[in-house]
């Protein structure tokens, strides 16, 4: 494609041809034609879901596991408001995520003049939850906004950039566009604070380390600094799968209870990488760690690095290459490796995943070890926020990094179903299971009929517990009179089976192990995405 262009397919010109996009999400209207003319010109495959907050989460499921910017494309006005939750979520979880949609027309900005999907000021609204959000006026600018977009992606902390384009500059006749320079690179961790973290952590009787998301890249130096130090691994969330869940030394997910909390605590240096330390991380009522001995930080965010606590070394720089500089620096004090032949750390690491093995609700266990018996170590897993969704945070293994997807940020409903289908496009010879509760999952329940169109290779599990039992739970914790919390989807198995996916009933957990078996079977023979209800026991 060469010569003039529309702006909207200039700007879909210059992403495929320099920025390696070749997947985009999205609902057509009349307000963003442009940028699906360009589409449709460049060979963009264009998923089309049934509402935008379904577009923002499956392009959001897609780049956690393709670790590449998920592309939007939307209408103006409720295009952009639809989607600011997954939006929100992404950038909560710092993650790449390019917004463009329409606006209205540059003589009708902020007039209140009532132009069809009017809002006062498109990018302000959306500023809150992207690292930038501007309006294009002129389209020269475009090829350095989305050039400083992709700096935000690669260089800094990723987190949506939102281009709001009116709808008269979309039409505009340009001259197809380069690329913008760019020198962004990200930060390198400063020698001299290399070697002092070195000696600190050599010198460590316990160390321990804590990893977050921003280590999702980092997972074999971060083995390789656990096995020289033999330190226990405590990962969050979005950390899950980077050390796997098999190894000796992985806590897994257990930083949110408390005794593990404590037992942080008490470690005379601990390693914090790539993590916010936040209350979600931690849902302990906002109680920051008190960390009674010393602590070393790796962050690529130089404000994060010292927020919530004051490391007595501060590395900022990328994980993957400060954690491989600091193994190095570590040979060099002598540590190799630890004692070859201690168990210390791995006996370390099996008392705190014996805390929250200890702590997850008997009823819930059997449910959770049938589910753990059908996964393989290729299995994607996307969680929502339900009760037997909070138990597998911890339960469940996860073999590799990227195959975790779960609202850990923001902590919204509806995003498991969405999310699966958008990793099911970014890895269709992979399993995909996704985990919501029967009143999440109604949140996004029309992507059903996406999922079916996609042919996704994925198996849904609709825990049905009647409504909204954490809340209903929490009602009873406080001694306040439920409301709102008692409702219901009626026949999830007929509402899936109208989507055309494949339905059936699992009303205990000993039948569920063949049922998951043959469902994951069919999904993986291209017979079309699978829906389980399942239906606990009650009292």
């Amino acid at each position: 494609m060469s010569g003039r262009l529309r702006v909207g397919e200039a700007i879909i010109d210059l992403l495929t041809r320099h920025y390696d996009v070749d997947t985009v999400f999205g609902i057509p209207g009349v307000h963003n034609i442009e940028l699906f003319r360009g589409l449709h010109r460049a060979g963009v495959r264009t998923i089309a879901p049934r509402h935008e907050q379904g577009a923002g989460f499956m392009a959001d499921g897609w780049s956690l596991v393709t670790g590449r910017p998920g592309v939007c494309v939307l209408i103006s006005g409720p295009g952009l408001t639809n989607a600011l939750t997954p939006m929100a979520q992404a950038y909560h979880d710092s993650r790449p995520m390019l917004v463009l949609a329409s606006t209205t027309p540059t003589d009708a900005l902020g007039q209140r003049i009532g132009p069809l999907h009017d809002l006062d000021d498109q990018a302000a609204v959306a500023r809150t939850v992207c690292a930038f959000s501007e309006t294009v006026l002129d389209p020269a600018s475009l090829p350095t906004l989305i050039a400083r977009a992709w700096d935000v992606f690669t260089a800094a902390r990723p987190r949506p950039v939102h281009l709001a384009i009116p709808t008269d500059v979309l039409e505009q006749w340009v001259d197809q566009w380069s690329p913008a320079p760019s020198t962004a690179s990200r930060p390198v961790a400063q020698p001299a604070a290399i070697d002092q973290a070195a000696r600190q952590l050599a010198a460590a009787d316990s160390p321990l380390i804590v990893a977050g998301g921003g280590a999702i890249d980092a997972g074999d130096a971060l083995v390789r600094i656990a096995e020289q130090l033999d330190a226990p691994v405590v990962l969050t969330g979005n950390a899950k799968g980077v050390v796997p869940s098999q190894h000796p030394l992985c806590a897994d997910t257990a930083l949110g209870f408390p005794d593990v909390q404590r037992a942080i605590e008490a470690c005379d240096t601990v390693l914090i990488v790539g993590s916010e330390l936040s209350d979600t991380d931690l849902y302990n009522g906002g109680r920051a760690l008190s960390f009674s001995g010393r602590t070393v930080r790796i962050d690529l965010d130089p404000a994060q690095a010292v927020r919530r606590l004051s490391p007595d070394v501060t590395l900022v720089g990328d994980a993957a290459a400060t954690l491989r500089t600091l193994s190095a620096a570590l040979k060099t004090t002598g540590v190799e490796r630890r004692d070859a032949t201690s168990t210390l750390g791995a006996e370390r690491a099996a008392a705190l995943r014996a805390v929250w093995r200890s702590g997850t609700r008997a009823d819930l266990v059997p449910w959770l070890e049938a589910i753990e018996s059908c996964l393989t170590a290729d299995t994607i897993v996307a969680l929502d926020s339900t009760q037997l969704g909070y138990a597998a945070h911890t339960w469940l293994p996860a073999a590799r990094p990227r195959s975790w997807l779960a609202p850990y940020g923001f902590g919204t409903l509806g995003c498991a179903l969405p999310m699966a289908i958008g990793a099911s496009l970014a890895a269709p010879d992979r399993p995909v299971v996704a985990l919501a509760g029967d009143g999440g999952w109604l949140f996004t329940v029309a992507e059903m009929a996406a999922g079916h169109d996609l042919a996704s290779n994925l198996v849904l599990l609709v825990w049905d517990n009647r409504g909204y039992a954490q809340i209903r739970q929490s009602f009873d914790d406080v001694d306040a009179v439920r409301m709102g919390v008692d409702v219901s989807s009626h026949d999830p198995a007929a509402i899936a089976r109208g989507f055309g996916w494949a339905a059936r009933t699992v009303d205990n957990a000993a039948d569920l192990v063949p049922a998951l078996h043959d469902a994951l079977a069919a999904a993986a023979s291209s017979s079309g995405p699978q829906f389980m209800h399942l239906v606990p026991t009650r009292a």
